[in-house]
């Protein structure tokens, strides 16, 4: 569905109910609990025709002053009825008691972000929440997000986990061939990709067989217009947890999922 077709079946709500409408029935009834009215119109901040929900954005500057999520909030300002409030950096190393109050929460966590501190917040606010806070933990571990993907059967690479911060010596096995590798007793040929667990660390490699010339591409976070770089190196890493995995050719792309939905989704292929 187009913005165009959303906006014109919002402006057809607004005919049909021209009080408030946000959501569900009980949407609704939450924000009347919220701020504590029995009857929508008993606060300041409704206007003629029904309230305008606080949308509180918490994140990193780089991430809330990117060109995409300007490009959004660009769109959601479009709504009457939903009025934009972007929390500053500054304000978001304030205590939570500080911070700007809001109806709903989009919250969501990169390097030097506060995520118990948005937590707080949203127990001390109680927002609508967009987006779950407490998952964010769990993304920011390979482990952990392989491990709830197999639970919600959806397909990933064939992989092993070398955890060499595991006190069990099954976990951290690790016999290297020259064109293969044997974790915890599976065997990867190359091709094949070496993940850090930690979610936060994009230094991921992959190496290649002798018959194709050997060496190993590294990959990391993009510098100017280059987000690898080719190494002859062929030998695994001696130091830290990873996660190997198959190989899977793409011919040059990868597809990087930005939001999913019951009713949509976004993703953006990538050389």
């Amino acid at each position: 569905m187009s913005y165009t077709e959303l906006e014109h079946g919002y402006q057809g709500l607004r005919k049909a109910r021209p009080a408030f409408y946000f959501g569900d029935e009980g949407t609704v009834r939450f924000f009347k609990a919220r701020n504590n009215l029995t009857e929508l119109g008993d606060d300041d901040s409704y206007g003629e025709d029904g309230k305008q929900v606080l949308v509180g954005v918490c994140a990193m500057a780089k991430k809330s002053q990117s060109k995409p999520m300007k490009e959004i909030l660009t769109r959601l300002q479009e709504f009457e009825y939903i009025k934009m409030i972007v929390f500053a950096e500054e304000d978001i190393l304030k205590p939570v008691e500080e911070w700007p109050t809001c109806d709903c929460l989009i919250s969501f966590h990169s390097k030097g972000f506060p995520l118990d501190k948005a937590i707080q917040y949203a127990t001390l606010r109680n927002p609508f929440i967009i987006n779950n806070l407490h998952m964010q933990y769990d993304i920011q571990d390979r482990r952990k997000v392989y491990s709830i993907l197999e639970s919600e059967g959806i397909e990933i690479p064939r992989y092993a986990v070398l955890d060499r911060d595991s006190p069990d010596p099954k976990h951290h096995e690790l016999i290297e061939s020259e064109d293969h590798v044997e974790v915890n007793g599976s065997v990867f040929n190359k091709p094949f990709v070496e993940k850090p667990v930690s979610a936060e660390d994009h230094n991921i490699y992959i190496y290649y067989p002798t018959s194709a010339g050997g060496g190993s591409q590294r990959l990391f976070r993009k510098i100017g217009s280059r987000s690898s770089v080719y190494s002859p190196e062929s030998r695994v890493r001696k130091t830290g947890s990873f996660i190997y995995e198959d190989f899977m050719p793409t011919d040059g792309t990868d597809v990087k999922v930005y939001t999913v939905g019951p009713d949509y989704a976004h993703a953006e292929a990538r050389k």
